[in-house]
């Protein structure tokens, strides 16, 4: 590995994106000035030892003068947030998913049970970033002012001084198929949504009143929950395959071809199970039909045919958004 582009990288990786490519071809061009024309990797290796840890470096081109967390632990500061902060909110999320599932009203009053839900998990998710960033920097302060920077917790900061030889551990991800955090959090969200819906669906997918009194409520299912239900291992297995990917994508943080086999696997199998599901003839509820079509005044020839057109669309899309996903995932690890 050459360790002026590691070095490089873990200084601008360090710093706003904006600023990354600048500084990038301006600490490359310093580096290159401080070494000879024919240059040797100890004499890189002493160059880079000069610069200094790449951490503290990459603070220094802050434009802010004044700092809350010093240059020396600020790196550490953030890392270790990008650590905590993931992992609070995956938890966050996982036990709000499990009290929605477990406390679901079965008085079928959708419409409070959603907004409240919302609500909470607004309210809930604001508290534990906010919790998480205050302790954190508050230990950071603490730690910086009145105690030994060189004692932290093992999972904060190295005790062992930083050398040009760590630079050999470094893996320098391409921006192209890098994985953002954001990414991260969006698919767990969504695995948690897709759980709660499927084994919700006899209360959440159907047909609705309202009235001035109960508001919307909850009058029929429009699929048959016991062949939804029919699915479920296949169903349970995909979803678990999902968050275990998931997970593996926040380790690594890039696609890679295990990644990206085992993502196109994953979408070949929902998009299966979709198909076959879709083509069940008992998947739609039998009451719904008749109570459909006399609301809205035609037969119910015509309900089941707008339903088949409906689940047509949904196929067509699934496939064309797998297909693109697929060959997306194996484009962005082939580039390693």
């Amino acid at each position: 590995m050459d360790l002026i582009d590691a070095y490089i990288y873990e200084v601008i990786r360090r710093i706003p994106k904006k600023k990354r490519d600048a500084i990038g071809v301006e600490l490359k061009s310093t580096i290159e000035d401080m070494l000879p024309e024919d240059f040797s990797e100890l004499e890189v290796k002493e160059a880079l030892l000069k610069l200094g840890d790449p951490a503290i470096l990459a603070a220094s081109y802050q434009q802010e003068p004044k700092y809350l967390i010093g240059p020396e632990l600020y790196s550490t500061y953030m890392q270790t947030i990008k650590v905590v902060l993931p992992w609070a909110i995956l938890i966050t999320i996982i036990v709000l998913l499990v009290k929605s599932i477990f406390s679901f009203p079965a008085d079928g009053l959708l419409l409070s049970a959603i907004i409240q839900a919302i609500s909470i998990t607004i309210a809930t998710m604001i508290e534990v970033v906010l919790q998480v960033l205050f302790w954190i920097t508050i230990a950071f302060i603490i730690t910086e002012r009145y105690g030994n920077t060189k004692n932290l917790l093992f999972f904060m900061k190295s005790n062992k001084e930083w050398t040009p030889e760590d630079l050999k551990k470094t893996k320098i991800i391409d921006k192209d198929n890098y994985i953002p955090l954001t990414d991260i959090i969006f698919s767990i969200l969504g695995i948690a949504i897709f759980t709660f819906v499927y084994l919700n669906a006899a209360h959440l997918i159907g047909i609705y009143s309202s009235d001035e009194r109960s508001g919307l409520k909850f009058v029929m299912p429009i699929f048959n929950q016991d062949t939804l239900l029919s699915y479920r291992p296949i169903i349970l297995f995909c979803i678990v395959l999902s968050m275990a990917l998931t997970i593996y994508k926040w380790k690594v943080r890039q696609w890679t071809m295990p990644i990206a086999i085992i993502s196109a696997v994953l979408q070949c199998m929902g998009t299966i199970v979709l198909i076959v599901m879709a083509n069940q003839p008992d998947i739609i509820h039998s009451a719904a039909i008749p109570y459909m079509a006399a609301i809205m005044e035609t037969t119910s020839t015509k309900i089941l045919f707008t339903l088949d057109r409906i689940l047509l669309v949904v196929i067509t899309l699934t496939i064309l958004a797998s297909v693109f996903d697929i060959y997306s995932g194996f484009k962005k690890a082939k580039k390693r």
